[in-house]
Formats: structure tokens, sequence, C-alpha cells
């Protein structure tokens, strides 16, 4: 679209986020910004020769979703090139038997000596209740070296020829914050891998060439616009998935815009500048974020850090103590260590903590870095921020950290946070969006695909009703007004990510991405939300997802 050209939306419900939480019949675009938001009438007037005029027809404009939390390259990466193991809601493996019958049709496929790669398996949700083991996965292959990464990201699984080809025995030493899981009758590897011994196995993404990075990201690029998603976040951006991003977005083949969170631990010369929100391309279409860190892994998994005692363990995991917490991924020293490291030279800092002594970690080496060198407005990040109590929550107000929430847990795993890893107390107040919003916190929530598939409108839902897969409620005092929840996924998150000058609200000067919808969620059942049809996502003036 030139900049010359006006495109003109009239008849519509468009839902601004502005600071009054104004709606308008109207709105006008040049190029990709926005012009002015009115009645109709006002609007119209500001039509010009060649003006394009769009009917929305009682259609409801919010502004385009903006991505608080994914992994958007590996995302995109796993959907093209790994089997999905998915179980129910999202996919349909019930058993080991399911895994095992969908990797041998990748099997049949694959010359024998490369590699297999699958992803999103959940140990809780098959018959077995168990993770899949090395003696099962032998029974795809023993030709291939197989990987399958658990749904959380945090454990993955492997058969004897990737043992035998990655030299993996009972004498190999995980490194520090990983686990390397061992028969208990022999005493060798099991298979299954923890944390930072993952990577003893496989890089997240094998036979990564360029002609596949573009495939990925024009694939599965498609299901975030499909979702209304015109900002996504890449949660750990090595320097390679940015060049990807980078060359995408020149060659115009990448139609959503990235926001890159480098990985705190790479060489970060590359940037010129440390600001959260500094553009990385033309058009706005790649920007940069905070500097990604981790302390812990998935409640789910039993990898996050707990001050008490998961709820019940695994029956299979005898050598766990009576008492297990789980860990840390590293300790509480060597964070501070690198966050005042991070915090000095300038970045916003975002950490990966899940369980409360994770998240007491970092609130700790927040406090000592703001001590030893003051900042105004650092907006540091607590990612997923799952446990997090009330006197932490006071400490988050006072250091100005964003939570960044993982409110579809309580959909996903809500009863099984209950029943299984946190018990009722600790799972009815996981995520507690309504905690943030009683301090005054702006919090965000996100799918961190590729563990939840990318749905805003699902975040959205879930912080307003906090369902279960069962249809039970957890958590029924943490729910938030569906104002409240959108704010999470616009103004909120742009907030986050330093961008709210350009994203998160539709106001004049701003970047014209908006998320076209059949029905208000502001007007409907708060039930009803997760189920509304989105029509079209529009990222600077361009329809890209859709039509209106």
């Amino acid at each position: 679209m030139s900049e010359s050209t006006r495109t003109i939306y009239i008849n519509g419900d468009i839902v601004s986020m502005d600071f009054g939480n104004r709606r308008y019949e109207a709105l006008a675009a040049s190029g990709d910004r926005i012009l002015a938001l009115g009645t109709n009438g006002e609007i119209e007037a500001m039509a010009e020769k060649g003006s394009k005029v769009v009917d929305l027809g009682g259609k409801t404009v919010l502004p385009g979703f903006v991505d608080p939390h994914s992994h958007f390259f590996i995302s995109c990466y796993f959907n093209r090139f790994f089997v999905d193991l998915n179980s129910p809601p999202i996919g349909g493996v019930t058993c080991i038997d399911d895994i095992v019958d969908l990797l041998k049709k990748a099997a049949a496929e694959t010359p024998a000596g490369e590699w297999i790669s699958g992803y999103g398996y959940d140990d809780t949700l098959i018959a077995e209740k168990r993770h899949p083991n090395r003696s099962d996965l032998d029974k795809v292959s023993t030709e291939h070296p197989i990987v399958i990464r658990h749904i959380s990201g945090h454990l993955l699984t492997t058969n004897s020829k990737a043992l035998e080809v990655k030299e993996i025995t009972k004498d190999t030493a995980a490194p520090e914050g990983g686990y390397i899981q061992l028969n208990s009758a022999t005493g060798e590897p099991n298979g299954v891998f923890e944390e930072t011994a993952m990577a003893l196995i496989q890089d997240f993404l094998p036979g990564l060439t360029p002609e596949r990075a573009l495939e990925a990201i024009e694939f599965s690029s498609k299901r975030y616009l499909a979702q209304g998603v015109t900002t996504a976040q890449d949660g750990l951006a090595f320097p390679q998935f940015v060049d990807i991003f980078l060359a995408a977005a020149a060659s115009g083949q990448l139609k959503n815009r990235v926001h890159v969170l480098p990985a705190s631990n790479e060489d970060l010369s590359r940037y010129t500048s440390t600001a959260a929100g500094t553009q990385l391309s033309a058009d706005n279409m790649i920007s940069l974020g905070a500097v990604k860190m981790i302390q812990d892994g998935s409640i789910q998994g039993y990898t996050a850090a707990l001050s008490q005692p998961y709820h019940v363990l695994p029956e299979d995991r005898p050598e766990l103590a009576f008492n297990y917490h789980g860990y840390r991924t590293q300790e509480p020293e060597a964070l501070a260590e690198m966050v005042l490291k991070r915090h000095r030279e300038g970045w916003q800092i975002a950490i990966h903590g899940n369980g409360d002594m994770a998240i007491e970690d970092i609130l700790n080496a927040y406090e000592n870095a703001q001590k030893e060198y003051p900042r105004n407005d650092t907006r540091h990040i607590i990612i997923h921020c799952q446990t997090v109590r009330e006197d932490q929550m006071d400490r988050i107000k006072r250091l100005g950290v964003i939570p960044a929430f993982f409110s579809v847990h309580t959909y996903y795993w809500g009863d099984r946070h209950e029943s299984l890893f946190l018990g009722p107390g600790r799972a009815q107040h996981m995520n507690p969006c309504r905690s943030a919003l009683e301090r005054g916190i702006p919090f965000t929530n996100h799918n961190d695909d590729f563990v939840t598939p990318i749905n805003c409108l699902l975040s959205i839902w879930s912080a307003a009703n906090r369902l279960s897969t069962s249809g039970r409620t957890i958590g029924e005092s943490q729910r938030v007004p569906v104002l409240e929840a959108i704010k999470s996924v616009t103004t909120y998150a742009a907030f986050q990510n330093h961008e709210e000058d350009i994203k998160g609200s539709l106001e004049p000067g701003k970047l014209a991405d908006m998320v076209v919808l059949e029905e208000n969620p502001l007007d409907i059942d708060p039930v009803k939300i997760k189920d509304i049809k989105i029509l079209a996502t529009i990222v600077g003036g361009e329809v890209v997802y859709g039509e209106v």
C-alpha cells in the first residue's frame, strides 16, 4: 500500500483500547498508520480520490493481538517438520502405542540413520501415566535415532540408537541444572533427559537450512495470523533466528511482526542498542526485546523450583525424595551476577520462573541489580510467574516488574495441577491476574507456543473464566473482567515490549495493526469468547489473513 493511499473503514464496532476505552464507528488509515477514528460521517469526510472504503457491516475491530510470550521460530519449525504427539484437547494421542504408531509412519519415510523428531507428548494424559522410554521408542526403529520432546519443552525422550550416536552411558554426567533419568534395575539411562541435559542429545532444530527455515516461517506464521496475532514473540532468539527473521522480512515472506528476546548467554555485540522496542528492520517488522534467562523448568514436568513440595509424586520416579521441590537451573548467586551484568548494560530482562522458589530468586536478583545500579522504567519481566505468592506480588509492584502469566494452564492442566502437581490451594491461586489487577500491575497472558497452540482469544477466555477442560472453575477469585483480559494481549503486552507508542491500541499515529472479529468479546457471555470467529488480520494496513 502506498503512503498516499487511504483506507476508510465504516459501520464498524471499533474497540480502540485507548486510555478511555472508547469505541468508534469508523477508522481511517494511510499507509501503515492510523489517521483518525470517529463517526462514519467524520471519517468518510477524510476520503480522497482513490481512497478505498471498507464497510465493516457491524463487525468488531480490536487492536491486533501482541503475543506476550512464545517461541515463534521453534514453533514454526516443530509444526512443519516434527511429528505431532499431542493428546486431547490439542491432538489425538491417548497411549504410548499411539506415539509408536505415529513415529513408525515417519520412520517409513525417513532414510535409515537420519533423525526422527516429535513434540508434544504429555505423560499425564496417556493411559500409561509415564514418559515413553528408550525401550518404547526402540519399537519404532533401531536404525533411526529418535528424540521426542515433552509438551512442556523441558524434557525429552530418546531411543537406544540416539544414545549410541551421542555416546551416552550410565557414566555420563548431567550438566548443572539438568538430570538424566536412569533405569532403577540396570542403572543405565532410560532415555528421559531433563532441562539442560537435553542438550546432550540434540539441538532444538535438527536439519535446519535456510530453505527449511523460510518454509517453516511461511507455513506456520499463517497460524499466528489466523489467530489475530500481528506481533509474535520469539522468546529465546538465537543469532541465526534473528538473521532468518530479517531475511524473511526483507523478502516480504514474513507477514507478521516479530519481537525478539535474545538469549542472554549469547554474544550480544551485534545489537547497536540495548533498548527494548528498538526496531531492527524497516517497516517495524522486527523489534528488539528483553534478554532471556531461565531459572527453573516446568511444573507439569516436575522440574519447576517450588518452596513447598509437589503434591503427588509420579509412581515411576522412586528416586525422588518424599519432600521433592524440583530444582533450579542455576544457583541464585549465578543468576544475580548475570542479571546485574545485563541490567548494568541497559537491557530489559525477562526470566523464566514457574515455581515460587525460582520467582524469589528472580526478584532478589532484580532488587539487587536496582540497588547496585538504579535505573528507571526497566519493566523487567517474570515469564510464566505461575505460582507467585501474594507477598511476592507486593515485591513485583514495588520493583516495577511485569508478570507474564500463562493463564491457559487453568484450561489445559488445571485439573491435574489440583490433583497431582500443586494441590488445591496453590492451583486455585496460580496465574493470579486478579491479584495483579488489584495492585495496579500491568500483566500479560500468553500461550507459549509450541507448548500450547497460539490462541490469544483462549488466553482472554482463560483469564476471564478460569475453566479447566473438564469445565471446573480453577480459582474463581482470580478471574478478571474481560476488558482487563483483552489488555493482557493488547495494551499491556505492547507496554511490556516498550512498544506502547506504536502498538496495543487503535489511536492516530500508531500502526494500523488490527483484528476483525465476528462478535465483540465485551458484549457476549464470557464463556463464549474462545469460540469467536476471527474474520481478518490486518498488519500495517494490509489484510494478511481472511477478508473484510
